[in-house]
């Protein structure tokens, strides 16, 4: 086990240093980051040059590179242009929200789409499995974004019952007072609902189509034979053995927690790291994005670690690989 968290451990450095590498070289190539500040005539060359310099833009490419790795390794992830403070502090602004609104609908989908996958594979064929799949299927095949117009349409524009944007109401600040948990509730429960409905439905099919292929093994076969209770079948055979090709792709959900649900937060207009990552790409916000896809990638990395673990103590085969 050691040499084999040695192994993913080391491997997991080399791949997050090789991202950041390939980060630098494809924000650099994506033009000048201040190509609109040189095109405004009432700024004057001596001050865009000045600016290059504070942000060392002026050096030599290899500079550039080694004083990016350095200021990454320490915390700095540099400065927003558009809105003028740290990016590091800009992010830690958005990313309570995003946490709070993906990790419990994550973990909520995730635990919904094992129990019934399970549930419904063991039911093959029965008028209740034949329904959940083809709803599972059409939300599979539609987009986030487009399911939370729908939504956003349905309860906030027909209805009026959820409001249209934001995680709390225009002029109030989040504090732990009752008025303000209210609020944010109010604001909540919409997005939450649109990830934790189809993150359920867009996983339930695979759930249950892995539960079908365990149930036609041999040591299934033999326990039914036996005469061994359904309860327990399922939940000591069944389920055991479904668990492994399920923590992977449930686990990498988690993955992708930092970029939030980008178009879901950018149509509800929720202050969460995926919007933000939308608007750092529509205000051309050079430093904000580079420091954003950092995260993003930090955050697929560390979970695809935790992940390989896992998966290495619930299947011990693993570690000889």
């Amino acid at each position: 086990m050691k040499t084999f968290l040695i192994r993913r451990v080391f491997s997991s450095v080399i791949t997050f240093i090789a991202i950041i590498t390939v980060v630098f070289l494809l924000a650099r190539m994506t033009g000048d980051p201040l190509a609109e500040l040189e095109n405004d005539p009432r700024i004057s060359p001596a001050t865009i040059a000045a600016i290059k310099a504070s942000f060392g833009l002026d050096r030599p490419l290899y500079q550039q590179y080694l004083n990016y790795l350095f200021n990454l390794f320490r915390g700095d992830f540099g400065y927003s242009l558009h809105y003028k403070e740290p990016v590091a502090s800009v992010i830690t602004q958005r990313l309570p929200y995003t946490l709070a609104l993906l990790i419990p609908s994550i973990t909520l989908s995730n635990y919904l789409a094992y129990a019934a996958g399970i549930e419904l594979g063991w039911r093959r064929g029965s008028k209740v499995d034949s329904i959940l799949m083809s709803i599972s299927m059409f939300i599979r095949s539609t987009p986030y974004f487009w399911l939370a117009i729908v939504f956003l349409y349905v309860f906030s524009v027909v209805l009026g019952v959820t409001p249209l944007f934001g995680a709390l109401s225009p002029g109030r600040r989040f504090s732990w007072t009752l008025d303000s948990i209210i609020d944010y509730l109010w604001h909540y429960i919409l997005p939450f609902t649109v990830l934790t409905l189809r993150g359920f439905l867009a996983e339930l099919i695979y759930v249950r189509n892995v539960t079908v292929d365990i149930l036609g093994e041999d040591f299934i076969v033999t326990g039914i034979a036996k005469g061994l209770p359904e309860r327990y079948i399922k939940r000591r055979y069944v389920a055991r053995n479904a668990m492994l090709p399920i923590v992977t792709v449930l686990g990498m959900r988690y993955a992708f927690i930092i970029d939030g649900a980008i178009l879901t937060e950018t149509v509800f207009s929720y202050p969460g790291t995926g919007r933000l990552v939308y608007q750092a790409i529509f205000n051309r916000d050079f430093w904000l994005l580079q420091g954003a896809v950092v995260i993003i990638a930090a955050s697929v990395i560390v979970v695809n670690l935790a992940i390989d673990i896992l998966y290495a103590y619930l299947d011990p085969r693993v570690r000889y690989r």
